[in-house]
């Protein structure tokens, strides 16, 4: 187990329109503003949604797409940077018009279809990603 220890700098509020993609909305964000890493929450609702779920054994990410309109109920994350910038990691759970839900692993594309309201919580300093040898997956490098 590793931790740091760091202090919110700044709070930034964004709000993501309707036929944005939620992912790409939020790393505009980073960029616009400047943002060394932090914390992720958005709520709004998605006209698509695609989510992943990592198979341990396989080593790789299912993934799904979901053509229809959903509550975006959670959707937390974290802001790190890899080689190539800022990587916007986020879960979600998402709620289906007969109450249902589904969630998992945020990816491409998901498309925003009323509003999308951002919050990140910056720290004050520059989160990094590493490649995790055990698993191949770009991990938070502490």
């Amino acid at each position: 187990m590793k931790s740091i220890e760091r202090h919110v700098s700044r709070v930034i509020v964004g709000r993501i329109y309707p036929d944005e993609d939620l992912i790409d909305g939020i790393t505009e964000i980073v960029i616009q503003h400047d943002i060394n890493g932090g914390l992720v929450n958005v709520i709004g609702a998605l006209k698509k949604v695609s989510l992943g779920f990592f198979n341990i054994e396989k080593g790789e990410y299912k993934f799904k797409t979901f053509d229809e309109d959903v509550e975006l109920i959670s959707c937390m994350g974290n802001i790190a940077y890899g080689n190539t910038g800022p990587v916007i990691h986020l879960h979600v759970t998402v709620a289906r018009e007969d109450y249902s839900v589904i969630a998992g692993h945020l990816s491409q594309p998901s498309i925003i279809s009323v509003t999308g309201e951002v919050y990140i919580y910056e720290i004050d300093q520059k989160l990094k990603r590493a490649v995790d040898p055990q698993f191949g997956l770009s991990l938070l490098d502490i």
